[in-house]
């Protein structure tokens, strides 16, 4: 009987510490968890609407700090209440930085947002398109320049070939043409060496045969 007093004794003693402990816990906690269901990114962080980055982020650590899974305040808790609580404050923190809406804020500010961020997109589109098409006008102006400079290089080979090929045909046509020239010019230089010889023989006068009696 006196083990059994004893023991409860202990019981209620180690009651009555861990009730102590959690409400210490509980009260030295600067930042509670909401307790209402689905609290808002500023609630979660307890900070006005005007809050800076620069406060929401040493706000995230705080919290980091106070409900991280291991911490002594989240072990008051179930771990399943623990992990909820910690992927609260870690959606909350990309809505404060503006990575994500928060679906619970009717508030005008997330409506305005959402559709800046529309007017974003829209106008990243219309870039996008503008720089598609002066992309493709580039290729096009490309093709053409080098179309251009390949029929100027074709007509100026061909320009050549004909002129050489003119030059060629002219240069064998006058050499051909001085060849007869030369020829034509020896036959008659022989032709009217032979003519004087005979004009000769025919212009000289006859002579007289001498009697053989004129000495006598």
């Amino acid at each position: 009987m006196a083990r059994l007093a004893s023991s409860a004794r202990s019981a209620r003693c180690w009651r009555g510490t861990l009730a102590t402990v959690r409400f210490s816990s509980s009260s030295s906690n600067p930042l509670p968890f909401p307790n209402h269901p689905n609290p808002t990114a500023h609630q979660i962080f307890h900070l006005p609407a005007s809050a800076s980055q620069a406060d929401i982020k040493a706000r995230y650590y705080e919290l980091v700090r106070l409900y991280h899974p291991d911490s002594p305040i989240s072990r008051t808790v179930s771990p399943e209440s623990a992990q909820a609580r910690f992927h609260a404050i870690s959606a909350a923190y990309k809505v404060l930085r503006g990575k994500t809406v928060d679906p619970s804020s009717s508030d005008i500010n997330v409506r305005k947002d959402y559709h800046d961020l529309s007017t974003a997109i829209w106008k990243e589109k219309q870039r996008r398109r503008a720089e598609l098409k002066v992309g493709v006008n580039d290729q096009w102006k490309d093709r053409l320049l080098l179309g251009s400079v390949i029929l100027a290089v074709a007509a100026f080979v061909a320009q050549t070939f004909t002129s050489r090929r003119q030059a060629l045909r002219g240069a064998v046509e006058s050499t051909r043409a001085n060849t007869d020239r030369s020829e034509f010019a020896a036959g008659q230089r022989a032709g009217g060496g032979a003519s004087e010889v005979d004009a000769g023989r025919l212009a000289a006068p006859d002579l007289e045969p001498i009697p053989a009696d004129s000495h006598s």
